[in-house]
């Protein structure tokens, strides 16, 4: 080659470092572009072909190495629509080629970049700051699932998220073991449970049942007739005679009378209404009705008689209706069965139709037209039931019902609701469960209020059971007959571990109405275990869950990126919706990419072609910086300088040994 290849050879190395120099040039200029990747810069020696012997070191050619692999630092923003990717992958992004009609055209071409400094634009589409268009998976905001598998254009204008009506909830709580509602007496137990003999329409998880009042708590003695005994042990001769009267009936005590002519001389009186006179084992005198509705009433003025005897003067009662004040002679209970005819009780003496006795009102309530009904004949409870499924129960009367253990003066057929009139007894007899608003399908927001009420006790010994039933509210305006609590129809019953056994997961509340909105059908979700019951101190009811999957509708307000690559959107409503799902792109060789304005690039032979999926994780509200390290770029201008000025010299070196050789012709 010589000197003048020396020349050459120069020149290219002078080439090379401009062309260094040009890359390092922009390195430092985009020191502080987000997700800018540096380019570095190659130099391949060209070598003459030869005899090793004959080779020289050639001229230089330099080529640009790109880092797009090298991971920049993340520095976090307040904006959340910016985002970074730590790790593998880039953004798939479109750029518009024009606009028609003021919309944006596209070339249909994917670009890829790193800059994430996406902001929405007056079209709702996610903008950077090189104008590049984000493109992601649109997300179906009624599943949560990606609505496709290609990545397209991202648009969020005003988006208006329709209401959702609710179709679950989801609901945890532990009741407590001994419920502390406002009837509970910790003297009497079972007070903590729920007593349907306390409602008009016994509202229990049972099957519909025709309309009962069953009496509870009366505490009326059994029919008994009078009975009168001598406090005295009759001597063996009477020491007094003479003449007393039982019953109006005078009866002639003969002198030195023996105890069994004493008993001889009232049987052959008869006084009217009276057994036999008898003898106890002791020897007393014992006189006694023939019935429970006739007194014995003894009369005499011979006071010694009297008190030999042991028998005073005065009247003894039988133990019947009248005799115990249960009811006064004139008074009335009228009972009546849906439209059937009434029945009606009237008290007093003289025999039947007058009621007297337990027995006589149970002749009498034997008639009863359209059901049945009867007095327990130990302790005067009435039990009344309708034979049809629909009739309803009605008791009225100047006599006190209570007094025959009915608690409650009507009935209605069950249906497990509890009526307005029924509502008092209801809320002192369970405990709150909780509230949460759910949403019809118009997205009009529903109140749904749970209570729980115990119906049974293991403490109770026995044949008892934990058992608890759930209600909700039906119509908080409810008046009279109108359901105002629904029961949602199941037992839930709970072990010696106080687990639910048998365990109910889900259950399904049919056609729920709640204040005139129709929410349809609910499906309860208690899980594994959802439902407790441990005791509580405070005796109620722990909710740990409640939630539901209904909203109203409402406008989109805000968009944000999160951390798992979600486009999120904040709506008018207060609900958080992912809308889309950005997608990143990986290639099998990334540092040959095509490189063009705004940090983005595209696709090469190559590359490869993108394949969507990339394992690098995006960083939400955060931007990744310039790869590009100053003082690392610094020391590259001053090695290319240095080597710029080698070639000089070695260019000037040459001038000057042609100068010489040029000297020497001369």
């Amino acid at each position: 080659m010589g000197i003048f290849g020396a020349l050459t050879t120069a020149v290219t190395g002078m080439q090379a470092q401009s062309f260094a120099l040009q890359n390092i040039s922009g390195n430092i200029a985009n020191s502080q572009t987000t997700a800018y990747k540096r380019t570095d810069t190659s130099f391949q020696d060209l070598i003459q072909d030869g005899q090793p012997s004959k080779q020289v070191s050639g001229s230089v050619m330099p080529s640009s190495r790109s880092t797009n692999t090298v991971q920049g630092d993340i520095q976090t923003s307040s904006i959340g629509t910016f985002m970074a990717v730590n790790g593998d992958g880039f953004f798939v992004v479109m750029k518009p080629t024009g606009l028609v009609d003021n919309n944006p055209v596209f070339s249909g071409i994917n670009q890829f970049t790193r800059r994430g400094d996406f902001q929405p634009n007056k079209d709702g589409y996610l903008v950077n700051g090189a104008g590049y268009y984000l493109m992601g998976i649109p997300v179906d905001s009624t599943t949560g699932n990606l609505a496709g598998s290609v990545p397209t254009l991202l648009k969020f204008k005003n988006d208006f998220l329709p209401a959702q009506a609710t179709t679950e909830i989801d609901y945890r709580a532990n009741l407590a073991r001994l419920p502390l509602t406002p009837s509970y007496d910790k003297s009497v137990p079972g007070s903590e449970l729920l007593n349907p003999v306390d409602f008009i329409a016994n509202p229990l998880a049972i099957s519909p049942q025709p309309a009962k009042i069953t009496g509870s708590g009366a505490a009326l003695k059994p029919d008994a007739n009078a009975l009168l005994t001598g406090t005295k042990v009759l001597p063996g001769t009477m020491t007094n005679s003479g003449t007393f009267t039982i019953n109006g009936t005078t009866v002639t005590v003969p002198a030195s009378s023996t105890p069994a002519q004493l008993v001889t001389a009232i049987n052959t009186a008869a006084p009217p209404g009276l057994q036999a006179a008898t003898l106890d084992a002791s020897g007393h005198l014992v006189l006694q009705s023939n019935n429970a509705t006739t007194a014995i009433a003894i009369g005499g003025s011979n006071a010694a008689l009297m008190t030999e005897m042991g028998i005073p003067v005065g009247t003894t009662n039988p133990t019947n209706l009248l005799t115990q004040s249960a009811a006064a002679p004139g008074q009335t209970l009228t009972i009546t069965v849906g439209a059937n005819p009434p029945l009606t009780v009237t008290f007093g003496t003289g025999g039947l139709p007058n009621v007297a006795t337990l027995a006589d009102l149970n002749t009498q309530l034997a008639t009863l037209t359209g059901g049945l009904a009867s007095a327990n004949s130990l302790n005067g409870n009435i039990s009344i039931t309708a034979s049809s499924p629909t009739d309803t129960i009605t008791v009225s009367g100047t006599a006190n019902p209570l007094i025959f253990g009915m608690r409650t003066t009507s009935a209605l057929p069950s249906s497990q609701t509890v009526v307005a009139n029924d509502l008092s007894t209801f809320l002192s007899q369970s405990i709150g469960g909780g509230a949460i608003t759910a949403y019809d399908i118009s997205g009009s927001p529903v109140n749904i209020q749970i209570r729980w009420a115990k119906t049974d006790s293991a403490t109770l010994g026995t044949g008892h059971t934990d058992t608890w039933n759930m209600f909700y509210q039906v119509n908080s305006n409810a008046t009279g007959t109108q359901a105002a609590w629904k029961n949602v129809g199941t037992d839930f019953t709970f072990d010696s571990s106080f687990q639910m056994n048998p365990l109910i997961s889900t259950w399904t509340l049919p056609g729920v109405t709640v204040d005139g909105a129709s929410l349809g059908d609910l499906t309860m979700k208690f899980g594994a275990g959802g439902i407790t019951q441990y005791s509580d101190p405070n005796g109620n009811v722990q909710v740990n869950l409640l939630n539901q999957n209904g909203y109203a509708a409402g406008s989109l307000q805000t968009v944000s990126v999160n951390d798992k690559g979600r486009v999120v959107g904040s709506y008018s409503n207060g609900r958080t919706i992912d809308l889309a799902e950005v997608t990143l792109a990986k290639f099998s060789g990334a540092n040959y990419l095509k490189r063009i304005d705004g940090g983005a690039f595209e696709a090469t032979d190559e590359s490869g072609v993108a394949v969507y999926g990339a394992a690098g994780k995006i960083v939400g509200s955060s931007l990744e910086g310039s790869n590009s390290d100053i003082a690392d770029e610094f020391t590259k201008l001053i090695v290319t300088q240095q080597a710029y000025s080698a070639n000089t010299r070695v260019i000037t070196t040459s001038n000057q040994m042609v100068q010489d050789l040029l000297n020497m012709l001369r």
